[in-house]
């Protein structure tokens, strides 16, 4: 029998029909809703944000890789080259190509041996980088360390070996401060536009002519599909290789000064007396720099940064000490000019002069007696530059010192150059009372006045070469750049010349011994710096046993060869070498003898 269903009442029927029927339109209308924000948001990615998907889409298909440009060489004037390249193969990662990170580092760290500490410094080193630029895991890779990673890049997406190239320095030691080293670009290198991995100068030239030496780096974009994986190149801009830089410095010259200097502590500087171009710039100890480049573990860094003899310090150009006896050149100078009635006369050394409470001595116990100005010079006697010094006052001779180099910068291209001091009227000095004793002191080169080496080295050159101050230059290419004219009588100049002279050729003279049989004729002055005041006993002699090798006097010698047409001023320092006359000048001589040796055209050889 049929189920019936029960009839609803008409009035039931039409409401049920009414909300079935709004239901409907509620539907259609969300529908409706839904549509037009689906249309509205594919109108607003296609016109407004158009070209910002398409930058992020090409960004995900494309690959923007810097390319490094070969740093350009640094070569003697000769054309020896003093810092080189040579292949080796770098390994980068792409941290935003990583699939899975910990398994790819994990990888690298057992195929290279790298230690749990040097891991955790990459992992560091990625977590502060940019997830979209290469990342430096390790460089200077041979191919044979390389080529197994290189031949499984497609298992590990995102890693990438290149090959660039190795910066060397062959000569190590010899040139370290002069050349300097690179290292890799700091945060601050990356904030100024330097990529990752990329090396940077640190000192010497290698910083200084960073600009000159580094070239300009190009770009490579590659497409790569959705695991990183390098399809094609799509555009190349290849970089420009930095440009080759020829030094002013004789590798020959520099061998013989560090031959001769041997294992001591010191400086020596060569210039040529006209060009002001350097031919020697020279500090010892040195230090190897391509410890920098091939990777300093933090112990080999402790031990270089503590060494006591400080490798790392260019004693030639950042190391100021009391120029001694060298600087009576300038009290001279400045006794003539002022006309000083004593630098025309003559002075009685008796070997020590009484000042007060205090006994100023002259390195002669004895005394040297009646002496005039050139054999003051030639003889380096004390008591003569105390009264001279006395009489002039320390504003003439801070006055001279200034116009002849003292107390300022060189100029020569090279980082942290030391200004060197020289005492007088200042501000600072003037807050506190001025002994005539520090005057006198002053005026042998003792006391607070300090120079460097390349600042005493420019001296002697412009004594040479007729008072022109020239800027010491490293650059083989470089035009003379003269910083002043110093007015100078030259009738002065000439006698201070000849004095300088008779420290060679007089049989007093205090590097005599040092140029016996020398074939050219040389001009130069003797310094013995007292690092502490000398013990003495009850009757005034110097107490034996009592000088530690810290204390020992540093010794000095500086001029300029031939004497006749100079060519070549110098400048040699030995940190407690002892006397400037037999440790420094015969330095001196080596280099004299090795130059024109080399130059054997030259004037100024002695006739046989």
């Amino acid at each position: 029998m049929p189920f019936h269903h029960p009839m609803k009442p008409p009035q039931e029927q039409r409401r049920l029909r009414k909300g079935f029927i709004l239901r409907l339109w509620v539907a259609a209308g969300a529908m409706a809703l839904l549509l037009l924000l689906l249309c509205g948001r594919l109108l607003y990615l296609q016109w407004m944000q158009h070209a910002g998907l398409l930058l992020e889409s090409d960004r995900n298909r494309m690959d923007i890789l810097p390319e490094l440009p070969v740093r350009g060489r640094i070569l003697d004037r000769n054309g020896v080259v003093l810092a080189d390249n040579r292949p080796g193969y770098r390994l980068e990662l792409i941290p935003e190509r990583v699939e899975r990170l910990d398994a790819t580092l994990n990888y690298l760290a057992g195929a290279l041996h790298w230690s749990e500490r040097r891991l955790k410094r990459i992992r560091r080193r990625i977590a502060r980088s940019r997830p979209d630029r290469p990342v430096l895991l390790q460089d200077k890779l041979s191919w044979p360390e390389a080529a197994p990673i290189a031949s499984r890049q497609h298992h590990w997406p995102g890693i990438q070996v290149t090959a660039s190239s190795l910066r060397v320095y062959p000569l190590g030691p010899l040139t370290a401060h002069a050349v300097g080293y690179l290292a890799v670009a700091s945060a601050e290198d990356l904030r100024r536009g330097y990529h990752s991995g990329e090396y940077v100068g640190r000192s010497g030239v290698e910083r200084t002519m960073e600009q000159r030496l580094r070239g300009k780096p190009g770009y490579r974009i590659e497409e790569v599909d959705a695991h990183g994986r390098r399809l094609r190149t799509l555009l190349r801009t290849p970089p420009q290789d930095g440009r080759d830089l020829r030094l002013s410095i004789d590798l020959r010259l520099q061998q013989t000064a560090a031959h001769a200097l041997g294992g001591r502590t010191g400086a020596v500087v060569v210039l040529e007396v006209e060009s002001g171009r350097l031919l020697v710039l020279l500090s010892k100890p040195g230090f190897d720099p391509n410890a920098f480049i091939t990777g300093m573990t933090p112990t080999a860094w402790r031990r270089l940064r503590d060494d006591p003899r400080n490798p790392l310090l260019d004693r030639a150009i950042q190391a100021a000490y009391p120029p001694a006896s060298t600087m009576k050149l300038i009290t001279a100078i400045s006794g003539l000019e002022h006309h000083i009635p004593l630098a025309r006369a003559t002075d009685q050394c008796s070997g020590h002069i009484e000042l007060a409470d205090r006994t100023l001595r002259c390195w002669k116990k004895s005394g040297h007696g009646t002496i005039n100005l050139t054999r003051a010079i030639a003889e380096s006697c004390d008591i003569y530059f105390y009264h001279l010094g006395e009489a002039l006052g320390i504003s003439r001779m801070r006055q001279t010192a200034q116009e002849w180099g003292l107390g300022a910068p060189t100029g020569v291209e090279l980082p942290a150059e030391a200004r060197g001091y020289f005492p007088g009227a200042t501000p600072r000095m003037a807050r506190r009372r001025w002994y005539q004793g520090e005057t006198m002191i002053t005026a042998i080169g003792q006391g607070r006045v300090t120079a460097t080496p390349i600042q005493i080295a420019r001296l002697a050159a412009a004594i040479a070469n007729g008072g022109k101050l020239l800027r010491p230059t490293l650059l083989a290419d470089s035009a003379p750049q003269i910083v002043r004219r110093i007015a100078i009588d030259p009738r002065h100049l000439r006698y201070v010349r000849r004095a300088m002279h008779r420290v060679v050729s007089a049989p007093h003279g205090t590097a005599h011994t040092a140029f016996l049989g020398a074939r050219i004729v040389v001009a130069g002055k003797t310094g013995t710096a007292q690092v502490v005041h000398t013990r003495r006993d009850a009757r005034g002699k110097p107490r034996r046993g009592t000088v530690r090798f810290a204390e020992r006097d540093h010794a000095w010698f500086m001029g300029f060869a031939p004497f006749d047409a100079p060519r070549i001023a110098f400048a040699i320092f030995i940190e407690h070498g002892g006397h400037g006359g037999s440790a420094a000048a015969p330095v001196a001589r080596a280099i004299v003898d090795r130059y024109f040796r080399d130059h054997p055209g030259l004037p100024g050889r002695k006739a046989r």
